[in-house]
C-alpha cells in the first residue's frame, strides 16, 4: 500500500476527552450491535446461554484495542471480530463482513477523533427506532459439508443437539404383555398404520 493509500493519522483513542470516549463506545457497541453475523449468533446462541455477554466483551475489547495499541488497523480489529467469531461463537465467516465492520470501526475512530458525533447519533437514532421492529425471522444457516474422515451420522447428531426442541405432547405408557411363560410380547406402536 503506497502512503497515499494510508489513512491520515488521528489521535489515539487514549488521547479523547470523557465525552469523546463516551461516543466512541457507544459507536463500537451500536456498529457490533448491527452486525449480522454476530447479531445471529447471539440470537441463536450460538455462543451458549451466556451469548449475549460474549458479545458486550467483544463491543467492550474492540474499544479496548485502540487504547491500548493506538496503531491498531483495519486488519487487526478484523482478526479480533474473525477470532471472536471462531473461538466463542463457533462460526467461520467466508465472507467480508468482520473486514467491512473493521472498516466501519476505523471510520468512527477517525470521526470521533475530530469531535465529529454525527455518525454515532445517526446510529443511535436509526437503532432506537428500529427497536419495536427486531423481532424478525430466525436467521438461516446453511451447513457446509465437513472434509473427507468426518461421518454424516456426527453431523446429524450435532445438528439435532443444536436445534431447540418442541415440546412433545405427553405419550401414553403401554404396558407390557407378559404371556404365560413370563415372555413379554412385542406389541405394534401407533401412528404409523397403513
Amino acid at each position: 500500500m503506497s502512503t497515499a493509500d494510508q489513512p491520515t493519522p488521528t489521535a489515539p483513542v487514549s488521547t479523547f476527552s470523557t465525552t469523546q470516549i463516551a461516543k466512541w463506545e457507544q459507536g463500537v457497541a451500536l456498529i457490533l450491535n448491527n452486525w449480522r453475523a454476530l447479531t445471529d449468533a447471539v440470537s441463536c446462541q450460538w455462543g451458549g446461554p451466556d451469548s449475549a455477554d460474549k458479545r458486550d466483551w467483544l463491543c467492550g475489547t474492540v474499544a479496548d484495542l485502540f487504547v491500548e495499541r493506538p496503531e491498531t488497523d483495519t486488519e487487526d480489529v478484523e482478526d479480533v471480530l474473525l477470532q471472536v467469531m471462531a473461538d466463542e461463537f463457533e462460526v467461520n465467516l467466508e465472507d467480508d463482513s468482520a473486514y467491512l465492520v473493521a472498516q466501519t470501526v476505523m471510520k468512527l475512530k477517525d470521526q470521533i477523533a475530530i469531535g465529529n458525533f454525527a455518525d454515532v447519533d445517526e446510529m443511535q437514532r436509526l437503532w432506537e427506532e428500529r427497536g419495536t421492529r427486531r423481532s424478525g425471522p430466525a436467521p438461516v444457516v446453511q451447513e457446509i459439508e465437513e472434509e473427507a474422515g468426518s461421518s454424516e451420522d456426527e453431523d446429524e447428531d450435532t445438528e439435532m443437539q443444536d436445534a431447540p426442541t418442541a415440546p412433545a405432547e405427553p405419550r401414553q405408557r403401554i404396558e407390557p404383555v407378559v404371556d404365560e411363560d413370563g415372555f413379554e410380547l412385542v406389541q405394534k406402536r401407533g401412528g404409523r398404520r397403513g
